[in-house]
């Protein structure tokens, strides 16, 4: 099939799905008005559902358990917590009710004339799609890591920070670096430069960053990793104790950053600089990242934690040992 064939049987496709999703035809009367047979109809809605021009969502009511709530926040000393009670959700649902409640916390701590640091991944994109347009007076929206270089906006800091921007009608500002680079020296070099320094000057002074935090056994956190690390040297940095990652940085159980090349030659504000921030709120959640989530909160990098019943179990019972 050439371009413009292509191109024209996606548009009927849009057309199919627009006339029965939007319009509430029938796919009998869908039919006879496009000349199609009916079962050619159906064929085509599936098709349009199988390349993501329709999406169906199914929307969960968002329930939290403020009784772990305040257990989190008496433990860890935070300034609020945020527990989505995930009963029986699938993952997907639990990101979405995750990436609500992010977006609702966002909201009501966002203020006038200041900065707001934005990271990378699944979590903050599920965040980002939910916070509702506003106009903000005075608002900058920067991110405090390098670019992955990923061909998935979902998860591109850049594009994340250019969203959140559009949505809450601030200005914004583009790290110009990479996430990763080869040596300590290529990293101090980039550092150097005016534009990079200037916009991680401005991301250490954030009021607010708003933060995932990664975890080596979680799949969507390798995911940010592919291409930069190794499976055996993923394996090697499960093996000397690191849990997790904040800032393109590692570190082990109890929050300490450890002293290994990569976290040399990561670009971003570090880990040190949440610690100076007002309010550092992180979106995580599954017991696959609750090693991580207690690491972050051990080394005191957050501030405001959101994230799912069954996690914040887990935290607290790898507390006790």
């Amino acid at each position: 099939m050439d371009y413009y064939a292509e191109d024209s049987h996606r548009q009927t496709l849009v057309e199919v799905a627009r006339l029965y999703y939007e319009q509430n035809l029938t796919q009998t009367e869908i039919g006879r008005k496009l000349s199609l047979s009916r079962s050619t109809v159906s064929r085509m809605l599936q098709r349009a559902r199988d390349a993501g021009i329709v999406t169906i969502t199914v929307n969960y009511d968002v329930v939290r358990d403020h009784a772990l709530e305040d257990v989190l926040e008496s433990a860890f000393a935070l300034r609020e917590a945020r527990v989505l009670s995930s009963k029986r959700r699938s993952s997907d649902s639990i990101r979405d009710g995750l990436g609500k409640l992010g977006a609702d916390l966002l909201e009501a701590s966002l203020n006038d004339n200041s900065t707001l640091g934005v990271s990378y991944g699944r979590s903050l994109a599920n965040t980002v799609e939910q916070v509702r347009p506003r106009l903000s007076e005075g608002l900058t929206v920067v991110p405090v890591i390098g670019a992955l270089g990923s061909d998935n906006p979902l998860i591109e800091g850049i594009d994340l920070t250019r969203q959140l921007a559009t949505k809450l009608g601030a200005r914004y500002r583009y790290l110009h670096a990479p996430l990763l680079v080869e040596d300590r020296r290529t990293r101090d070099l980039f550092l150097q430069e005016p534009t990079v320094n200037d916009v991680l000057q401005i991301a250490a002074k954030a009021n607010i960053v708003l933060i995932g935090i990664g975890s080596l056994q979680a799949e969507s956190s390798g995911i940010i990793w592919t291409g930069y690390i190794t499976r055996k040297e993923r394996d090697w940095l499960h093996n000397i104790g690191v849990v997790g990652h904040m800032c393109a940085q590692f570190f082990d159980v109890e929050g300490k950053i450890l002293d290994i090349g990569i976290n040399h030659r990561s670009i971003s504000i570090g880990l040190e600089a949440l610690r100076q921030i007002d309010n550092v709120i992180a979106v995580a959640g599954t017991t696959d990242k609750a090693s991580a989530i207690l690491g972050a909160l051990n080394g005191g990098y957050i501030d405001s934690l959101v994230t799912d019943d069954r996690a914040a179990r887990q935290v607290l019972e790898l507390m006790k040992l």
